[in-house]
């Protein structure tokens, strides 16, 4: 009956200390104690004399008021409770005590409570009949160590115990590891029926609440903390409720989760109520979901539980089997929550009610986050593939018809004119002049004045392009005096096409914008390329604008959970803020920055056309692959490659510190190809890609050629064959999965639609989803399907309409027990007053 060792061991461990607990002496876990070996006497003498008397001498010291009980402040107990925690988590009273569980004293400020407060403020306060100080190791009493121990000799000696002190039947363990915890749990856990109705019949409290870290999911065991204001512990709310023994706080949550039907409906007759929340806000249909428990949910449910309670995640049972990826569970659910129209043979047309399936709130049209369509398509689990089947993907395919793929596609137009118009802005930029020229600038000048022999014009843009050339042809040593004097006459002599090349600014400020060459405007492609840019700049802006109007409407944590699902957008976007700097580069005329700037725009633009890729099934799943290669196999292998990289990059260039090759009598000698960090670093990245023939050839002219050609051959085994191919493999690996994996591109293309979806305003929603939508004989708007049904899924449809009949008929019954049971809470609260107000006139008299 644990979750964890540590809980166990805690537990446990402190019962076993038997010989620092007078309890014990009297019953203990080991079956054994004084009033065992009595009760055994008792019943094969048939002589109860003896048993009675050592009950009414041994048990009644052990009890408040001589088993009547007395009522104890909420406060007081939380504060006990609270003594057992980290200091960290201990409240400001319990902290200032060097050793609270010792040096707490629950009886120290514990006010005496009148039976009328405790009818005015039933929350504020427990009735407790057993001294919280004579209690066991982990707050139990002498009636939890007899049904602990299940056996028909405890058993008779418990309903021996209630016949003197039946009000001891409701105390609870008051360690915070079962904390709440009654007879009646225990007798439920053991499956014993006989037990329950035996308690039941003799008053034991049925929406007793069980709040035990034992009890608790396994995350939130860990966030637990006591609040003074009420008993409950208080817990982080987000948690994924997975816990061998939550069971849900309450004895019929516990024998619902356990499958105790007898028990179940033993607890229910007692007009305990199933819609009874715990600390998470699940009811029994929510528990019955984590568990999977798909019979006992149909109990449940004909039985009058609520169908549609939200818990403190804001899930519904539905929903919350849609989150938790409960496949059975969730289908049968949408089974019982739609409704039957007509029937004609195998077909059947059935409406199912989009309250809780759509992702469009059916009264504003903003998005539900908490939808079974948003919580399947955007779940992690692979088990979440499987519920993509059925009304999820008629409900996608009627959004994508309706309104998503006109919305699609015209973004698909609209950013691809966007591209090309890119193209065009970047393709006419002009080539600037410099060092790095492959063409000889002697052969392309002397070009470019035949070609330009005609034009007599001339501006100081032209004239600066001349120096700068001249200057830039002088540095050329290889050349005569005379070669040089005779090309530096022919390109001054020479005008230079303003169109075809950029010059490399030496430094000095332009004089005026008619000089700044990212302004020109003299020829026709420089207009076209300044066209181009200014509506790329407009596009962005339209698309800036655009993102930033989706934001507001979604929120921005939903706007970023948004961006998360399409990394290409987000790269779209960044492109899209820097093309709006583009404008404020050419005012400035910085030529290089503008270089800089305009190849990251391009870099991250054309990969947003993987976002529009994914929608299409040819190629989806393609794009799916890349993206699960870059992050998960191409991550991994970066990791390990970037240890071996760093480390023989580092050892080359330290053989490479050595490089002499002046001996050689080549008229042009090879360069040091390693010659610093940086190039060590780039030239392992080569090497490992199979470019390693310069650096080979390099390493003769070192002082370590042995070395430099062991430490080639263990980069290449290592690296260049074990890594690589290692990489290769895991790729080949992931493209498996993928390409095998059921209904992933049907989960890519879902969640196309659904991002595309969340860019439309919710006035714009709201009126598609009526427009999709049919409204259901109770007002709830529902989507009309047309089911292809066989024989089996027609008797289960059957049974269904059976099962919500009934339902009908006892949820009735349970709506009127609750309102007797707010009016009895009235009556005693009124009852509480008037005795308030009697104790007052004899305290007054």
């Amino acid at each position: 009956m644990g979750n964890t060792e540590s809980n166990v061991t805690s537990g446990v461990k402190k019962q076993a200390g038997v010989s620092t607990q007078k309890l014990y002496k009297l019953v203990n876990l080991k079956g054994g104690g004084l009033l065992v070996d009595m009760m055994k006497r008792a019943i094969n003498n048939k002589q109860f004399a003896e048993i009675d008397h050592a009950i009414k001498t041994k048990v009644e010291p052990f009890l408040y008021n001589k088993g009547r009980g007395r009522y104890i402040p909420i406060a007081q107990i939380v504060k006990l409770r609270n003594c057992e925690r980290p200091r960290h988590k201990q409240l400001p009273e319990i902290r200032i005590l060097e050793n609270p569980e010792e040096d707490y004293d629950i009886e120290a400020d514990c006010p005496e409570v009148s039976e009328g407060d405790f009818l005015i403020n039933p929350l504020g306060y427990r009735e407790v009949v057993w001294d919280l100080k004579e209690r066991g190791a982990v707050g139990e009493t002498i009636l939890h160590l007899c049904f602990l121990n299940a056996t028909s000799l405890h058993a008779d000696l418990a309903k021996r115990l209630l016949r003197f002190y039946p009000n001891l039947i409701n105390d609870v363990y008051m360690s915070d590891e079962y904390y709440g915890e009654s007879v009646l749990h225990i007798a439920i856990v053991n499956e014993d029926p006989a037990a329950v109705k035996f308690l039941l019949d003799s008053g034991a409290d049925i929406h007793e609440r069980c709040y035990g870290t034992f009890m608790s999911p396994e995350d939130q065991k860990g966030t637990r903390y006591d609040v003074i204001e009420h008993e409950a512990v208080c817990v982080n709310p987000f948690t994924n409720y997975e816990g061998y023994v939550y069971w849900g706080e309450y004895p019929l949550s516990f024998a619902a989760c356990l499958s105790q039907e007898e028990c179940y409906r033993l607890v229910l007759a007692k007009k305990a109520d199933p819609d009874n929340q715990d600390i998470n806000g699940n009811t029994v249909l929510h528990l019955l979901v984590i568990h999977e428990k798909l019979s006992t949910f149909d109990m449940a449910y004909e039985t009058g539980s609520d169908l549609y309670i939200k818990n403190n995640l804001n899930l519904t049972p539905l929903t919350l089997a849609a989150k938790l990826a409960r496949v059975e569970m969730f289908f049968h659910i949408l089974n019982i929550d739609r409704e039957i129209y007509w029937q004609l043979g195998s077909i059947t047309c059935a409406a199912y009610p989009l309250e809780q399936l759509d992702t469009i709130d059916t009264k504003t049209g903003n998005i539900n986050k908490d939808s079974a369509l948003n919580l399947v398509v955007f779940g992690d689990k692979d088990e979440h593939l499987d519920l993509l089947e059925g009304v999820l993907i008629d409900l996608l395919k009627t959004k994508w018809n309706s309104f998503v793929k006109a919305k699609f596609y015209r973004q698909f137009y609209f950013f691809s004119v966007y591209f090309f118009i890119s193209l065009f802005a970047f393709l006419l930029r002009p080539r600037a002049i410099g060092d790095g020229d492959d063409e000889s600038p002697v052969n392309r000048n002397s070009t470019q004045t035949d070609m330009n022999a005609n034009d007599t014009t001339s501006s100081p843009v032209k004239a600066l392009f001349a120096h700068n050339l001249t200057e830039i042809l002088c540095t050329y040593s290889t050349y005569s005096e005379n070669v040089m004097q005779t090309e530096i006459s022919m390109v001054n002599s020479s005008i230079i096409d303003v169109n075809s090349t950029l010059p490399i600014n030496d430094g000095d400020e332009w004089t005026s914008f008619s000089e700044c060459p990212l302004l020109d405007i003299s020829t026709l492609e420089n207009r076209i390329k300044l066209s181009a840019e200014a509506l790329m700049v407009l596009g962005a802006l339209m698309y800036i604008l655009s993102a930033l109007r989706e934001a507001r409407f979604l929120g921005a944590k939903m706007f970023f959970e948004n961006l998360s699902t399409a990394p290409s957008r987000v790269l779209f976007l960044f492109s899209c803020w820097l093309m709006l700097t583009i404008p404020l580069v050419k005012f400035l005329c910085l030529p290089e920055l503008e270089d800089h700037i305009a190849v990251a725009i391009m870099l991250t633009t054309a990969p947003y056309f993987l976002f529009f890729c994914r929608g299409f099934k040819t190629v989806g799943p393609f794009v799916v692959m890349i993206y699960r290669m870059v992050v998960g196999d191409l991550l991994r292998f970066v990791t390990i490659y970037m240890v071996f990289i760093m480390g023989f990059s580092q050892a080359y260039y330290i053989v490479f510190l050595t490089f002499d090759n002046s001996e050689e009598e080549e008229p042009e000698p090879e360069l040091n190809p390693i010659s610093s960090p940086m190039e060590s670093f780039i030239s392992m990245f080569l090497m490992s890609l199979g470019n390693f023939g310069d650096y080979y050839g390099g390493m003769e002219y070192t002082a370590h050629e042995m070395q430099a050609k062991t430490l080639f051959v263990l980069f290449m085994a290592i690296v260049g064959v074990l890594l690589i191919n290692m990489l290769i493999a895991m790729m080949g690996n992931t493209y498996t999965k993928i390409a095998e994996t059921k209904n992933e591109w049907q989960r890519q293309w879902a969640r196309i639609v659904l991002v595309v979806e969340r860019s439309v305003p919710p006035h714009d929603r709201l009126k598609n989803f009526n427009h999709y939508s049919q409204l259901m004989a109770d007002g709830r708007p529902a989507l009309i399907l047309r089911l292809n049904m066989t024989d089996d899924e027609k008797a289960e449809m059957k049974e269904i309409l059976d099962m919500k009949r009934v339902h009908d008929k006892l949820s009735n019954k349970r709506k009127t027990e609750r309102e007797a049971r707010f009016q009895k809470l009235e009556m005693d609260h009124q009852r509480g007053l008037e005795l308030k107000a009697k104790e007052r006139r004899y305290a007054n008299a």
